[in-house]
């Protein structure tokens, strides 16, 4: 019997709270060798895909009642090749073919001809795309078509990808019955503003597609770029109505890259072409779409945003605290902190990038009480 039924519209919580867990299988299989203790009760892994092109792959999972699935993609991995996909920053034709030995991958991610997205993106969901079509029609084979695409940085980046790439599939080879709704955690853009803002009126207006990042998260903010139509507006009001919250320093940067527009399309491209001949030794000959001038990324829509992570200060020398003369020195304030945050070492900025923070994080502002019960609050490396 099928369960077809469409996706309830907006953001709901518990399905952005379910899927950053499963968006943790990945650590904790590296970390622990087995995902038990993150993955929601209610959901079953059932397929998990071979590692594609740049170390991508995917995993599938159904809830208990076989009404609804997630495919769940993977992050960054420190193999090269996975990086390399991240810096290969280019903007290409939204739609257009990319060619790979004797195969050809003829995509359609956008209806505007000026819409480009990120070359290394496009290129990751070409190598695993026919499988993901293989397991989503094998979902509907099983009366499965609420369908929910989700992923962790790189792996949003896919999501979003995978969503506007299905869009425009022909009948023949996707079932219209399929309702899709995507959950993307910490990813870097994907597209130029065409593409964001075509997505956006496609996707995320209607409520079928969301983001939720980390403002202290590095990640979000690249691919570097520039937007020349935003810029001025956003920066320009910010300025003059409220300027306890406007960043002389960053804004300046934006401007810059503004006014550069040009020439960060030009050094964008310069790199990609680097990257693209370290990928060739990788993954053997390819032909990418030609590279757009441009580079004025953003993304699909508004962000959700999520508190940053905090990690206990810890001193850089903890000898201080019997030294009677620094204590003179270095005041503490009435929270027993130094007020001269110099004394502490760095916070673990790096660190508010793990998937495991962003589980925390959402739990702190819709989950009080499950984040109150958390023997871990914040991710620690191993061996810490």
């Amino acid at each position: 019997m099928d369960s077809y039924a469409q996706h309830s519209t907006g953001f709901d919580a518990k399905e952005a709270r379910d899927f950053i867990q499963i968006c943790n299988s990945f650590t904790y299989l590296d970390l622990e060798g087995s995902d038990e203790g993150i993955i929601p009760k209610e959901y079953t892994r059932i397929y998990t895909s071979p590692a594609y092109g740049m170390d991508n792959l995917f995993q599938i999972y159904v809830n208990q009642t076989k009404s609804k699935a997630v495919v769940n993609f993977r992050g960054s991995t420190d193999k090269k090749s996975s990086w390399l996909e991240n810096m290969y920053s280019s903007l290409v034709p939204a739609q257009d073919t990319i060619f790979k030995g004797e195969t050809a991958f003829t995509y359609k991610c956008a209806e505007d001809q000026n819409a480009a997205v990120h070359a290394g993106y496009i290129l990751g969901l070409s190598y695993c795309a026919d499988d993901v079509l293989k397991q989503i029609q094998n979902l509907n084979k099983q009366g499965i078509y609420t369908i929910y695409i989700v992923g962790h940085s790189q792996g949003g980046a896919l999501a979003q990808m995978t969503r506007a790439w299905l869009y425009f599939l022909p009948k023949s080879k996707l079932n219209p019955k399929n309702s899709f709704k995507v959950y993307s955690f910490a990813n870097p853009m994907i597209g130029n503003k065409v593409f964001a803002e075509e997505y956006q009126r496609r996707f995320a207006d209607p409520g079928y597609s969301f983001l939720l990042h980390n403002p202290e998260d590095i990640v979000p903010k690249m691919p570097v770029s520039y937007n020349d139509s935003t810029f001025w507006k956003s920066n320009l009001q910010t300025m003059l109505f409220d300027r306890e919250n406007f960043s002389f320093k960053g804004s300046v940067k934006e401007g810059l890259l503004s006014m550069m527009g040009s020439k960060v399309g030009k050094l964008n491209n310069g790199i990609s072409n680097n990257v693209q001949g370290e990928l060739t030794k990788l993954l053997g000959d390819f032909k990418m779409p030609k590279y757009r001038k441009e580079s004025n990324f953003m993304h699909t829509s508004s962000p959700i945003l999520l508190p940053a992570t905090q990690y206990p200060l810890e001193l850089k020398d903890s000898s201080m605290l019997q030294n009677d003369s620094l204590m003179k020195v270095y005041k503490r304030g009435a929270d027993g902190e130094f007020e001269d945050k110099s004394v502490y070492k760095r916070d673990k900025v790096l660190l508010q990038h793990k998937p495991y923070n962003y589980y925390t994080a959402l739990l702190k502002v819709y989950f009080i009480a499950d984040y109150d019960g958390l023997k871990e609050k914040y991710f620690l490396l191993p061996g810490e």
